[in-house]
């Protein structure tokens, strides 16, 4: 499967605050949506121009519970056209709700074409929150006809599933080389290309997985999820360098071991919304409601390509890396037998006690 480069063309017009046209070819709808973090002064009176309907806000299912707006789902609400940007920012994503706005006439929103919208945001590192109008054109002119006249990009969500909804994930081994590290010389790196993405997977091997791939081996797998702060600044809020550096330390003990790095920064928010919750955690909020304040799950990562890397090395048994039960039912159910699980022992230090707390008490990490 190709990735298709108009998809990484509308998450940069989302990026820089351009308006982008989301189409449903089989329920007939389709929508004009922007980034509620990028919009402007212009961007509403856009929106009621060109689709000739007032917009919305639409609301990821997690920020509507932070906001006391029950429901399971994602919801919208229409937008008051005297609320100034700053009021609608803080809808989308503040800390704090004015409690004089006014929470009139919340829509659930079941539609695929919602659903996708706010999935192409976050596949963007963008916050889950947007701004939509659905477009009733009074002009017998084709929709793709209307969006060339104002330069506005298109795509249709059916694209979305062909690119995101594989079942049988397409793994292959781009390159590898030997790749001496601080704690042993005997490591290759290999670099993996999973389904077309532009993104570059990889993982370590450590001893004699290098010199003999076994079939009757269970190695030691650690799947570690990228921290810029942690893994290269040794940041005291998290525990995550620690657990890089133990987790090497272990493979190199017991002569093998292998280390599959994933570009998930923040539980796969991203490095600039994982800041945003590292703000919000400086007033009082811990990791987990840092993340649901943003309008996120809060843990947003998904391990498919580690299962299809360890598939691909021919891997079905092994022994994991962690203090997270959800990571092992998640590899249980993609086929993976996860036969022991060897647990990381991090000290607390004063700056990082609260969030290993919310790691253990609401996370239910297992310490030991």
């Amino acid at each position: 499967m190709k990735h298709n480069l108009q998809f990484e063309r509308i998450l940069f017009e989302l990026n820089r605050g351009h308006h982008i046209i989301l189409l449903d070819d089989e329920n007939r709808s389709n929508i004009l949506f922007s980034a509620a973090e990028a919009i402007n002064e212009n961007t509403l009176d856009f929106h009621r121009k060109f689709s000739k309907s007032f917009p919305s806000i639409l609301l990821s299912p997690e920020r509507c519970k932070t906001l006391n707006i029950k429901t399971d789902y994602c919801c919208s609400l229409s937008i008051d056209f005297k609320w100034s940007i700053k009021k609608i920012y803080n809808l989308a994503f503040g800390s704090s709700l004015d409690k004089k706005l006014k929470l009139n006439g919340v829509i659930e929103e079941r539609s695929k074409l919602i659903d996708i919208s706010l999935q192409i945001l976050k596949k963007g590192k963008l916050l889950p929150c947007g701004i939509f109008s659905i477009i009733n054109s009074s002009e017998n002119i084709p929709i793709e006809q209307l969006a060339m006249k104002e330069k506005i990009l298109t795509f249709n969500i059916s694209e979305f599933y062909e690119m995101f909804g594989l079942k049988q994930p397409n793994i292959s081994i781009v390159t590898r080389a030997k790749l001496p590290i601080k704690k042993t010389d005997d490591a290759e790196i290999i670099i993996f290309k999973f389904n077309n993405e532009p993104k570059e997977y990889f993982c370590i091997l450590i001893g004699k997985i290098y010199e003999k791939n076994s079939l009757n081996l269970s190695p030691t797998v650690r799947i570690h999820s990228q921290c810029v702060t942690g893994d290269i600044f040794h940041s005291l809020k998290c525990d995550c360098g620690e657990q890089l550096d133990k987790s090497l330390d272990i493979m190199v003990q017991n002569g093998e071991g292998v280390l599959i790095y994933l570009p998930q920064e923040g539980r796969d928010i991203g490095l600039t919304n994982k800041i945003r919750a590292y703000k919000l955690q400086e007033d009082g909020i811990d990791t987990v409601d840092a993340n649901l304040t943003l309008g996120f799950k809060d843990d947003e990562r998904s391990y498919d390509v580690a299962v299809a890397i360890l598939k691909k090395l021919n891997f079905k048994k092994i022994n994991l890396i962690t203090n997270n039960p959800n990571k092992i039912e998640k590899l249980n159910k993609e086929g993976l037998k996860v036969l022991k699980v060897i647990k990381l022992n991090i000290k607390p230090n004063e700056i990082n006690k609260n969030y290993l707390s919310t790691k253990k008490n609401k996370s239910n990490h297992i310490f030991d």
